[in-house]
């Protein structure tokens, strides 16, 4: 694959979008007559083997470093390979309106393929497609194309621009049972019967939350920008609700200081425990929805 860091910008009546073939990532999404609805910081980095800051990023096979048994792992590179590779882009599948890209066992190195299954050495094949209009869906495949079963995590770790988050609740998550990995151990907390709101400190929290169930809707409402954000999805176990704070944003060298209340991330998830196991010949799909009210 020629390793060139290829951006493209999709525009049509409804919206606009930017995707670079660099891990697939959608850098934006602008609906027609809005503020866009996806954040990155000013200044982004395209160099080979560093992820790239804000948009969708899309976390596969591992999220952050891993969990097994139980327990935090130390896998590398750190939310796995899918975001440091370069992917296929599909023309003739693509439009004005629809990005379609892949990545197979062939583009990743052996190592990361005997990572992600579990000592033998994962085949699989994955699809990743976008549809940019007046809501904005990414839809991520994956297929075991081998002989041996493997178990992965993923996320579409969507950045989410807003006016400032000390300003912003979130809604759609009351009752669930979360993660606070702010705090050694991740211990398990249930959110009140009340919105989801941030104070300038972390915010990390995995939330048990089914696409079937009643957790599946997520809404931000932004007091400063006068809208509400919706995220809605499917295949997904689990939400992902973060912002660094200011003492968190201060240590990652791609978020300048005055930053980290522009956006939160809202992810559908499977991850920290409910990876997505596949068989021999089957598939699972995770999609998220974006639109603005």
């Amino acid at each position: 694959m020629n390793d060139c860091f290829i951006t493209r910008d999709f525009v049509n009546d409804d919206a606009s979008a930017t995707i670079t073939d660099y891990g697939a990532h959608v850098l934006d999404w602008t609906p027609a007559g809005q503020p866009k609805v996806l954040w990155h910081p000013r200044a982004i980095t395209l160099s080979n083997g560093v992820a790239i800051r804000g948009g969708i990023p899309l976390v596969f096979p591992w999220f952050n470093s891993g969990f097994e048994n139980g327990h935090v792992a130390d896998k590398q590179p750190k939310h796995g390979f899918a975001r440091i590779s370069f992917w296929h882009f599909d023309e003739e599948a693509s439009s004005n309106a629809v990005a379609r890209y892949t990545l197979t066992s062939d583009d990743v190195p052996d190592d990361l393929l005997r990572t992600m299954g579990g000592g033998e050495k994962a085949s699989f094949h994955a699809t990743y497609e976008v549809r940019c209009g007046k809501e904005f869906q990414a839809s991520f495949t994956v297929t075991n194309d081998g002989e041996h079963p493997f178990s992965y995590d993923e996320a579409l770790h969507t950045y989410l621009h807003v006016g400032d988050v000390r300003r912003i609740s979130v809604t759609g998550l009351e009752g669930a049972t979360y993660f606070d990995t702010t705090i050694e151990g991740h211990p398990t907390r249930v959110q009140p019967d009340e919105p989801i709101t941030f104070d300038g400190t972390m915010t990390d929290s995995i939330y048990q939350a089914a696409s079937d169930g009643e957790n599946a809707v997520v809404r931000v409402h932004d007091e400063t920008l006068g809208r509400t954000i919706v995220v809605e999805k499917s295949g997904s176990s689990n939400t992902v609700v973060w912002n660094p704070g200011e003492q968190g944003a201060a240590g990652i060298g791609d978020i300048a200081n005055d930053e980290w209340p522009g956006f939160v991330c809202v992810e559908a998830a499977n991850n920290h425990g409910t990876p997505v196991t596949l068989a021999p010949g089957e598939s699972h799909t995770l999609s998220q929805t974006l639109r603005v009210e």
